[in-house]
């Protein structure tokens, strides 16, 4: 768990279109490619999903995204929802793996890894879908703040060590 430094080619503004991330303890390098972030060249995306307004909505009051300085976590399938929840919100949303013809930018950063490259702790809000292993829901679950949120589908159990808050017919 540390900091990676990057190596700037080209951005937009604040967004890096091209460049690399660096792990100064490890050297390991990951490169930025068109504003995603590849940490692991193996990982496929699902076709291209349209966002839907409701389920927009749900995910982001769901998950509480009224501060500017909160990061909320979409995973896979959840991503598809970024454009909307991102006119809806001032929290930056990171996409791990989430669907094809999604772009970074605008408060919405992606990452393709079959990881979850995160520090403990350092996130606000989660929400995934019925397609994440185990070990990545547990890394997820230990990234996330303390008394902070997750949403995920009824097909997955809710983790040991969060509170089930709310439970509608196809998410807690």
């Amino acid at each position: 768990e540390t900091w990676l430094v990057a190596s700037i080619e080209r951005a937009d503004e604040r967004d890096i279109k091209q460049g690399m991330l660096g792990c100064p303890s490890c050297y390991a390098e990951y490169p930025i490619v068109d504003g995603v972030v590849r940490f692991d060249d193996a990982t496929t995306r699902a076709p291209f999903i349209a966002a839907d307004e409701r389920e927009a909505t749900r995910l982001a009051a769901a998950l509480d995204l009224t501060d500017p300085r909160m990061t909320a976590v979409l995973v896979g399938e959840c991503g598809a929802q970024a454009p909307l929840i991102g006119a809806m919100t001032p929290a930056h949303l990171l996409l791990i793996n989430p669907p094809e013809g999604l772009a970074s930018g605008d408060g919405v950063s992606i990452v393709l890894s079959n990881t979850v490259p995160l520090a403990t702790a350092s996130i606000d809000a989660v929400a995934i879908d019925a397609h994440v292993s185990d070990a990545v829901v547990a890394r997820l679950v230990s990234a996330l703040r303390g008394g902070r949120r997750m949403l995920g589908p009824v097909s997955r159990g809710v983790p040991s060590s969060l509170k089930e808050l709310v439970r509608g017919d196809d998410a807690w």
